[in-house]
């Protein structure tokens, strides 16, 4: 219940939480804070688009493969996949029972072949489509996204797989603005250097 509070307040107030942030730095770091602080904002803005799309996928995917296969309501089997897309493994493994049992109702037979749809469905959507999406937003190669989901639902479940694309963005990011900042450092020492042994004219 706290989670949609926190998130209210959290995009209500952002900005001025990014101000007050900014302004408890140090001057010099504060054109560096402000660098990060946007492509931080800008990483994870892309990870919810992802996340959109591929709830948007799964629902016309599984849509389409419903009615293909002559399950019973498709467009509500359908929109139900696409919401349940966004809750790792727990969504998917919903919506497998569920449309197993719609189908099961319908004709025993259909079972099979909605399980198997499901089953490819879902490799493909994991290992494909996926990381592939991510990658659109955020600059992870797809077998890093495939190893940070699973490394994820070894060490924390479910809410480990949903925060291990978000988080691995973000501990790139803020590498790439380290390693950054330390090569603009270094060069402003070797100009300061080279500035101080030179001798003064006369």
């Amino acid at each position: 219940m706290l989670v949609p509070i926190l998130a209210f307040f959290l995009l209500k107030d952002a900005a001025s939480f990014r101000r007050s942030l900014l302004a408890a730095l140090p001057h010099r770091a504060r054109l560096h804070g402000h660098r990060l602080l946007e492509d931080l904002n800008a990483t994870l803005g892309a990870y919810i688009r992802a996340q959109l799309l591929a709830c948007a996928v799964a629902g016309i995917v599984c849509g389409i493969g419903f009615a293909v296969l002559g399950v019973p309501y498709p467009l509500l089997l359908g929109a139900l996949a696409g919401a349940l897309e966004f809750i790792p493994l727990v969504g998917p493994l919903v919506l497998a029972i569920v449309a197993s049992i719609v189908a099961a109702l319908h004709a025993p037979m259909l079972v099979l072949w909605t399980a198997g749809f499901l089953g490819m469905f879902r490799v493909v959507e994991d290992y494909v489509i996926y990381p592939r999406l991510i990658r659109r937003g955020i600059p992870l190669h797809p077998l890093a996204v495939i190893l940070a989901v699973l490394a994820g639902a070894e060490l924390g479940g479910v809410a480990g797989m949903f925060l291990a694309v978000p988080v691995v963005g973000i501990l790139s990011v803020v590498y790439r603005h380290t390693v950054e900042w330390r090569g603009e450092d270094a060069t402003h020492r070797a100009a300061d250097l080279l500035v101080t042994s030179q001798p003064a004219d006369v």
